[in-house]
């Protein structure tokens, strides 16, 4: 019981000194302060402030070298695609250069969805396939009757790993997996802004064409979609950051 509450609270520091790197709060140096004073300001022990490091080490979000303070990387080098919710936190909000990595990210998640639902018409026998139609359905229904909670987009990442399953594509199953975890982390920016009408739209077609294995349809129709999608997205977040630039400090 111990030992589960120590990990509870390095996980706890290590998302606010994530956070706080990401923000911009940390030193022009990217030195972190030593572990004795994170620990007197988490009133931890020292020992979960360590642990804490260590994961944002393995992350790839700051060095640690012998007799030396943790500093932290610089984000254009630390970023991964499980850490673009870093980017988008950051310091200064929807910044055009941390739209591009937002943009990257809807990008390939498109190209993902396509080549899967592609490749699974294309090869996945009958019994493979009834799972992919039975999770477009789930993501169809989970749209059509949201509460504007957006819970649905859960059902939509299933769709993805089903669609991995059914195409025998196991490495972009880790790929879908990603795309998620990346989701994740940006969730509470990103979903007041998803339109569960706008994914209706293509979920419902997306049935049509998976019915009919329609690869001509899916591959020249249901990018568009997607993107319409995305683009409502981004221009929320455009128009967000004009009013911040606009409305100045106080």
């Amino acid at each position: 019981m111990e030992q589960l509450e120590r990990a509870k609270l390095a996980r706890r520091i290590e998302e606010d000194l994530e956070q706080a790197i990401s923000r911009g709060e940390i030193h022009p140096s990217g030195v972190l302060p030593p572990e004795q004073l994170l620990a007197r300001r988490y009133g931890v022990a020292r020992g979960t402030v360590r642990e804490a490091l260590l994961r944002l080490a393995a992350r790839g979000l700051i060095l640690q070298r012998q007799g030396r303070k943790a500093r932290a990387v610089p984000l254009e080098y630390a970023l991964t695609l499980e850490s673009v919710g870093v980017a988008l936190h950051a310091r200064g909000g929807a910044r055009p250069e941390r739209l591009r990595l937002l943009e990257g990210y809807f990008e390939l998640k498109r190209e993902t969805a396509v080549a899967l639902l592609v490749r699974a018409c294309e090869h996945a026998s009958k019994r493979e396939f009834e799972p992919l139609l039975d999770a477009c359905f789930m993501l169809r229904d989970g749209t059509r009757w949201d509460d504007g909670s957006n819970a649905w987009v859960g059902r939509e990442f299933a769709l993805l790993r089903t669609a991995a399953a059914a195409a025998n594509r196991p490495g972009h199953l880790l790929l879908v997996q990603s795309l998620e975890r990346a989701f994740r982390a940006m969730e509470e920016v990103l979903r007041p802004l998803l339109m569960s009408q706008a994914v209706l739209h293509w979920a419902n077609r997306t049935m049509d064409w998976l019915y009919d294995r329609n690869v001509e349809a899916l591959s020249r129709d249901l990018p568009p979609l997607l993107m319409a999608c995305d683009e409502h997205v981004l221009g929320c977040l455009t128009a967000s950051e004009r009013t911040v630039e606009h409305s100045g400090p106080g």
